[in-house]
């Protein structure tokens, strides 16, 4: 049901009395058709148009990311610790013999290996040089789910880890990164350590990756297993191997708090947060609009040219959560409330590329507006629907267009602040056209 007309206390600029004039192809006498326009920007609060706002988290998991993150108590606050599971060791490889002729060979010897971890270095965060350590899992854990408490955390089954931030671990040992000297380091692993990785009869082979440097956040691209192998058919041949990873993820802590005021999206897991409108379709002021226009002013779709939300950023919080990267906004109508927050949303009202928002407006930049095209969703909603047409949901879903995209969510202000969400209308009046 919509809204009696109200009154409401908005912003109003006049864009202008905007005059045209068209000849007439068929008049006799040339004269000419007035017509007049006014186009009018009306700015509502959210105390007129908004009812409510809900924010939603468990999207997606950092299972589903591209890089891991490895902090040390980056901010003060954040701890994170990357974890790979990787496959069996290569059990043959194609070497050549003494006649020069490749033969495969299955009667391997295990040497000695190293693992190399490479760096996003745009990502990461880092002052200097920075030591992390490579350990051993002693527990297996399920990659979608697992979190710095829980190895397992799913609807079935919750098993915490022995000990917090995926423990216990055996130490194999560390190594300095230097971002001025290349975007990866080595831990070498002698044939002892090495073996573990090789014992299918306990816990699936997996790497526990730490930062050891307090204060530093590094984003890790990959982590890889080499080893040295020496085969028997030219045994004065050493071949180096590689394992794959099987699954990759990274735990970390504290997670943040829903936000008890205001709109998140982003993070891994990811934020959505979901808006309720009810837009007014009768304006009975404020003063500047009925002088210019009249009132009651009616909210005709026809008269409707553009819309757009206006959303006021905000410092994430903690600051370890602020973005590193620029945040891709969506925003989609909810299809189905009643399901929220597993609702189906409808179609992107900005395409596929989104709306690219800088991470420095979730920090040093904070209290910029980002405005957000709507049209089509305000358009649909204050367009008159035949009793035997349900209305379309009021519901407006903003999300990131990346699901998860990185540990860091972008914040913004939400109702009853000084940067509450508002909304920019703009319209245009046409007069009564009179022919003479």
């Amino acid at each position: 049901m919509k809204r009696t007309p109200v009154v409401p206390i908005l912003v109003t600029a006049a864009w202008g009395l905007l005059a045209c004039q068209e000849s007439s192809p068929t008049s006799v006498d040339g004269d000419l058709i007035p017509v007049g326009a006014q186009t009018v920007e009306i700015i509502l609060p959210w105390s007129v148009f908004g009812e409510d706002v809900q924010t939603y988290g468990g999207f997606g998991s950092p299972n589903d990311l591209f890089s891991q993150t490895v902090a040390e108590d980056f901010e003060g606050t954040l701890d994170s610790r990357a974890l790979t599971r990787f496959s069996t060791f290569p059990v043959a490889v194609a070497v050549q013999d003494s006649l020069g002729e490749n033969r495969t060979d299955s009667s391997l010897t295990y040497l000695d290996g190293y693992a190399v971890a490479r760096f996003d270095t745009i990502r990461s965060r880092v002052d200097g040089p920075v030591e992390l350590a490579l350990n051993f899992l002693q527990q297996d854990w399920h990659a979608p789910s697992t979190t710095w408490d829980f190895r397992v955390d799913t609807v079935q089954n919750r098993d915490p880890w022995p000990e917090p931030g995926a423990g216990p671990v055996t130490p194999l040992g560390s190594a300095t990164w230097d971002p001025e000297a290349g975007d990866s380091v080595i831990f070498p692993l002698d044939s002892a350590t090495l073996s573990l990785f090789n014992d299918t009869t306990g816990v699936r082979p997996s790497a526990r990756l730490d930062m050891v440097t307090p204060g530093a956040l590094v984003e890790i691209l990959g982590l890889d297993l080499r080893i040295n192998t020496r085969p028997s058919i030219n045994q004065d041949t050493v071949v180096v191997l590689s394992t794959f990873p099987l699954a990759e993820t990274f735990v970390y802590a504290p997670f943040p708090e829903p936000p008890e005021e205001g709109i998140r999206v982003g993070g891994a897991p990811a934020w959505r947060t979901v808006l309720t409108v009810d837009i007014p379709t009768v304006l009975n002021g404020p003063e500047s609009l009925c002088e210019l226009v009249g009132c009651p002013f009616t909210l005709d779709p026809n008269r409707l040219n553009f819309a757009s939300l206006v959303l006021t950023s905000q410092a994430s919080q903690p600051v370890a959560f602020q973005p590193t990267d620029s945040i891709l906004l969506d925003v989609r109508p909810v299809l189905v409330p009643e399901r929220l927050p597993k609702s189906p949303l409808g179609p992107s009202f900005l395409g596929i590329a989104g709306r690219a928002v800088d991470p420095e407006v979730f920090g040093d930049d904070a209290g910029t507006e980002i405005s957000i095209p709507v049209t089509e969703f305000v358009r649909t909603l204050i367009t008159p629907a035949p009793d035997s047409v349900t209305p379309p949901p009021p519901e407006l879903a903003i999300l990131s267009l990346l699901e998860p995209f990185s540990v860091g969510f972008g914040a913004f202000d939400g109702p009853g602040t000084a940067g509450e969400p508002q909304l920019r209308l703009v319209l245009t009046a046409v007069d009564t056209v009179e022919v003479r």
